[in-house]
């Protein structure tokens, strides 16, 4: 169980914090990379976005475990292939939560 929570918050935690963060180096260069003069808000909605996989990758410490583990369903060994998709499951919902919460956060209307 504490794996799962530890999942969540990690991918949580890439997405929310990759998102201020690059909002404020969005506010400090004055012109983002990709489009110039962008406002800072939008920036971190788009990097919200961006980040998501990341948040994703990032909590599972990398996806080829979690394919390794799968492989294992073949031996008919099960626990360890439903433990990993419980914390795919978890990092996704981690990172997804993550997004809502910068959209949220920001609030900007398309």
């Amino acid at each position: 169980m504490f794996q799962v929570v530890l999942t969540f918050f990690v991918a949580y935690g890439i997405v929310i914090g990759g998102s201020i963060f690059g909002g404020i180096g969005s506010f400090l260069a004055d012109q983002p990379p990709f489009d110039a003069r962008q406002p800072p808000l939008v920036k971190m909605m788009e990097l919200a976005n961006q980040l998501k996989i990341w948040g994703l990758v990032g909590a599972l410490g990398g996806t080829f475990d979690s394919f390794l583990q799968i492989e294992k369903i073949f031996l008919g060994n099960f626990s360890p292939v439903l433990k990993q998709l419980i914390l795919i499951l978890a990092a996704f919902v981690g990172a997804h939560v993550g997004t809502i919460t910068i959209h949220w956060l920001v609030q900007v209307r398309t």
